[in-house]
C-alpha cells in the first residue's frame, strides 16, 4: 500500500514531535513547515530539524509566520519548556533558517504535481491561513487539509479553548472560510485518547528513537498530566491528526460549515456558522475507538524505515 503524500505544518512542541515521528512511518511526508506557537518560531524551525536528524531523516523545513495574524504571540513554554522540547539535550547543532516563508514553499511544490497532497497542521493556523489567502488555487489542490484545532461545537470539553485556535482565532477563521475538503480533530477526541502515564516505558524498547520520545513524553506527562480528567494519563493531541489522514475509520465523523470567536471571553471558540455565510462543510471528528488508536500508534514504532 502506497503512503500518502502528506506536508506537515507544526509548532514542535513535544507532542508534535510525537506526531512527526509518526508520520514519517505512517506517510509520505514531503516537508514540514513550522510556525511560532507552542515556543517561537526559530525555535519550532530548529526543534523540527532536531528530531528529523534524530530519527536519520533528510526532509526540508521550512519556517513560517512569527505571530498569529492579528494578536501578540502566546506560548506554551510552561508545558514544553524554554525551547519548546523540555529538558533534552541534543546532539544535532541548529542550523540557518532559510528566507523562504513556508505558505510560498508548500504552493511551489503544489504546482508541478499532479498527484493529491495532503496538509496536517498541528499548531496555530497562520501559516495555512496565509497559504489560502495568498494562493487561494491552493485550496483545491490539497486533497485535504487536517487541522488539530478546536473542538467540537456543543461538545464538552475540559478546557475553556483549544491553545492553536486561541492562539490565532482569525487564522483558524480564515481556514473554515477558504479551505476545501477541511477535517478538524478538537481536543473533544483528542482527549479521550490519553496515553497512560504506566505505559511510557515501553517506548524504551524501540531504540534511539523510543529513548528520545520516552525523555520527552516524560517531561510532557508531568506538565500535562490530568488534561482530559485522568490524572494517571495525558493527551498525545497531535498525533490524533496523523491518525485521522491514515486511519480515518478510527473515527465517526460530521459535516458541519464552521466560524471561531474571534475576540472577548470566548474568544477561540469553534462554532457552527450560519447558513447564510455559505462556508464550506468540515468534516469534524466527534469521536475516536480509542483501543484501536492505540493499537494503531504503538503499531507505528514495529514500521521500517
Amino acid at each position: 500500500m502506497s503512503k500518502i503524500p502528506t506536508f506537515l505544518d507544526m509548532d514542535p512542541g513535544i507532542d508534535d514531535a510525537l506526531a512527526l515521528t509518526v508520520a514519517v512511518k505512517r506517510l509520505q511526508v514531503l516537508g514540514i513547515t513550522t510556525v511560532a506557537g507552542n515556543v517561537s518560531v526559530e525555535h519550532t524551525f530548529q526543534n523540527a530539524h532536531h528530531v528529523l536528524r534524530h530519527l536519520g531523516q533528510a526532509l526540508p523545513v521550512t519556517p513560517g509566520a512569527q505571530g498569529p495574524l492579528y494578536y501578540p504571540l502566546l506560548t506554551a513554554k510552561h508545558i514544553h519548556g524554554s525551547a519548546g522540547l523540555g529538558d533534552y539535550t541534543w546532539d544535532t547543532a541548529d542550523v540557518p533558517m532559510p528566507q523562504e516563508h513556508a505558505w510560498q514553499w508548500i504552493w511551489q511544490r503544489l504546482q508541478p504535481t499532479s498527484d493529491p497532497c495532503h496538509l496536517i497542521a498541528t499548531g496555530p493556523l497562520t501559516n495555512v491561513a496565509l497559504l489560502l489567502l495568498a494562493f487561494p488555487e491552493s485550496a483545491d489542490r490539497l486533497a485535504s487539509i487536517t487541522c488539530m484545532a478546536g473542538g467540537m461545537p456543543g461538545a464538552k470539553l475540559d478546557k475553556a479553548a483549544e491553545f492553536n485556535v486561541f492562539v490565532d482565532p482569525h487564522a483558524a477563521d480564515a481556514v473554515f472560510r477558504y479551505g476545501r475538503h477541511l477535517q478538524m480533530v478538537g481536543i473533544n477526541v483528542t482527549h479521550r485518547a490519553l496515553l497512560p502515564i504506566k505505559d511510557l516505558p515501553r517506548l524504551k524498547q524501540y531504540g534511539r528513537v523510543g529513548g528520545m520520545l520516552f525523555t520527552l513524553l516524560s517531561y510532557y506527562a508531568h506538565t500535562s498530566r490530568g488534561e482530559g480528567g485522568d490524572p494517571e494519563a495525558f493527551p498525545v493531541d497531535d498525533v490524533v491528526a496523523v491518525a485521522a489522514v491514515d486511519a480515518p475509520n478510527l473515527f465517526e465523523w460530521k459535516s458541519m460549515p464552521l466560524t471561531v470567536v474571534l475576540e472577548g471571553p470566548l474568544r477561540g471558540t469553534v462554532v457552527i456558522s450560519p447558513l447564510e455565510t455559505k462556508r464550506p462543510e468540515v468534516m469534524v471528528a466527534s469521536s475516536i475507538n480509542v483501543p484501536e488508536f492505540f493499537e494503531w500508534l504503538w503499531a507505528s514504532f514495529d514500521i521500517s524505515g
